[in-house]
């Protein structure tokens, strides 16, 4: 499941979807890589210092409930995705809605 195409599924459940860009050098490049991406349903947004992200994986995916406690490590390499059922999954076994 490409994460775009099963968007939806994600904001029935209620959901929210935050991807965190580290990649670029500044601003200017972070919006230029959002043009890109007009299709997007979900946020990114960019730390590029790693100011507030230096405890996580840069490729990892986290299920974290809405009092910010992290429920699920998705370990993933750099250029292979996460599966998006298997994170659905665990959003319905630990009735995150």
């Amino acid at each position: 499941m490409e994460l775009h195409r099963g968007f939806d599924a994600f904001a029935e459940r209620g959901v929210r979807v935050v991807a965190i860009a580290q990649e670029d050098t500044d601003l200017e490049q972070h919006a230029q890589f959002l043009q890109g991406l007009e299709e997007r349903r979900f946020e990114i947004v960019a730390d590029l210092e790693r100011a507030e992200t230096t405890a996580y994986d840069r490729t990892t995916a986290y299920l974290v409930d809405r009092e910010g406690v992290v429920r699920q490590v998705f370990p993933m390499l750099i250029h292979t995705r996460p599966d998006w059922g298997a994170i659905l999954a665990e959003v319905d076994r630990l009735e995150l809605r």
